[in-house]
């Protein structure tokens, strides 16, 4: 640095006689150039940012959002080109979701649950996958029970079921129009139609829903991945029914290699349900090394060749995860448990070890 270099006792310092050469003043041009055309250079690409915004979309407020989703638009510009009116809706879509989390009365539920059901079977396309993924999720979180506050009581968390006869109705209509959407000639709203079903952990209703998840889990002809998330909400659902114990174990038994992620899927769920007689599997789901070296069928990353390969970093730390999660409610097997508690404290990702501690899992844990 320049100011650590020492300096020459012996020089004189400068006097006031010294003579100093008059500082020229810039010139035009030398403005210009340091001035000017920088900042339209940053005007220009303020402009071309804030176009690009307009026509992505923006954040809107609930209202809006469902407002413009009842109104034509969407289309692609080609077979595959989404336009900017097709993002847009996508952007509603997920609004909706986003704030529908915040809480809602009976009064509006009984209303959203009309508008979505409007928009889902009036003004969406077989085509808009992600709009219709979005929509159908908002629609199973419209009737979705709140958490349990603290220091509530029974009488309080009651009232918040909303009982009354329209909330009912209203509840019969949104399952009614889930259940028409898993049947969708479209495999992304199938899929999206059975996930949502996972909101109605709690209501009554699910009765009415679990015989059609049951039925497409056994369904060999089904789409692998429409049996995987039918497969995964079972387990928040199942409640310990016999029927969909034994229709998850049946997948386990009946799966070829290439079904190994519907094995996987099935066993979580049955953890949740803290079925002993899957530790075997769910240990397999804790072990870095088995993940490591086993192989699944991969349909996405060249759908029309589709082949086994090896899972990523990433993949593997998205199933221990996931594993960790579910294997958390399987208290019969402390071998289990243990293994949540080894990776808590050792395994190499932030992420994994971040989960267990979330789960309430620490190193002096056993």
């Amino acid at each position: 640095m320049p100011s650590d270099v020492k300096k020459d006792p012996n020089a004189t310092a400068p006097t006031d006689s010294v003579e100093t050469t008059p500082i020229e003043p810039p010139s035009v041009k030398l403005i210009v150039r340091l001035f000017l055309i920088p900042s339209v250079i940053v005007a220009l690409a303020v402009g071309v940012m804030f176009l690009i915004g307009m026509m992505a979309g923006s954040p809107s407020s609930f209202e809006d959002a469902l407002g413009r989703l009842k109104r034509p638009g969407g289309g692609r510009t080609a077979d595959w080109l989404v336009g900017p009116g097709s993002k847009q809706r996508y952007i509603d879509a997920k609004t909706l979701v986003d704030k529908m989390k915040a809480g809602m009365t009976g009064a509006e539920r009984i209303e959203i649950g009309k508008d979505l059901t409007d928009i889902l079977d009036n003004f969406t396309q077989e085509k808009e996958g992600d709009v219709r993924h979005f929509l159908l999720l908002a629609l199973g979180r419209t009737w979705q029970i709140e958490p349990r506050k603290d220091g509530e009581t029974d009488e309080q968390f009651n009232a918040r079921l909303m009982n009354s006869t329209a909330a009912v109705e209203s509840r019969q209509h949104v399952i009614q129009t889930t259940l028409k959407y898993a049947d969708s000639t479209e495999i992304r709203s199938r899929k999206a139609a059975v996930l949502s079903m996972m909101y109605w952990a709690g209501r009554p209703e699910v009765k009415t829903l679990l015989p059609r998840l049951i039925a497409i889990v056994r369904d060999p002809k089904q789409d692998l991945d429409v049996r995987m998330a039918a497969a995964t909400v079972l387990g928040p659902l199942g409640d310990r029914d016999p029927a969909v114990i034994d229709a998850l174990q049946w997948a386990m038994r009946n799966a070829d290699e290439r079904e190994i992620e519907l094995v996987w899927d099935s066993a979580l769920s049955l953890a949740q349900m803290d079925q002993a007689d899957v530790s075997d599997t769910i240990l397999q789901l804790l072990d870095r090394t088995y993940l490591s070296t086993i192989k699944y069928y991969d349909r996405e990353s060249d759908p029309k060749n589709p082949a086994m390969r090896l899972l990523s970093e990433q993949e593997q730390q998205r199933i221990l995860i996931n594993a960790m999660i579910g294997a958390a409610h399987l208290k019969s097997s402390p071998a289990v448990q243990a293994a949540i508690t080894k990776l808590t404290a050792s395994d190499p990702s932030p992420r994994v070890r971040a989960q267990g501690a979330q789960l309430g899992y620490s190193p002096k844990k056993t």
